[in-house]
């Protein structure tokens, strides 16, 4: 996708664009949870996302499972709210028709 964006500004915008794609059906602890409980909770996804029986209903369903750790999503949402102000403008301008 990215070789048809040769502007380096437009690449950070679409880039920010396309990576909020990934938070499909998320689930979101909030804010100040302790890190205990937020460890369990990783673990307890972790777990489902590779046990037998639920990856054997998922299929019976046909639902794709294509799981992202938390700390991976975490690292995305800290990236993504990085991003510099510039680049959000530009993206904002982008996908408003």
């Amino acid at each position: 996708m990215f070789k048809y964006v040769h502007d380096e500004a437009d690449r950070r915008a679409v880039e920010l664009i396309v990576s909020q794609q990934v938070f499909l059906r998320s689930y979101i602890a909030p804010s100040g949870i302790p890190p205990q409980a937020l460890e369990v909770l990783r673990a307890g996804f972790d777990a489902t996302m590779t046990d037998a029986q639920f990856l054997a209903d998922a299929d019976k369903l046909r639902i794709d499972i294509a799981p992202l750790s938390g700390a991976r999503v975490q690292e995305l949402v800290q990236k993504l709210y990085a991003t510099p102000k510039d680049v959000v403008a530009r993206a904002q301008r982008l996908i408003t028709p």
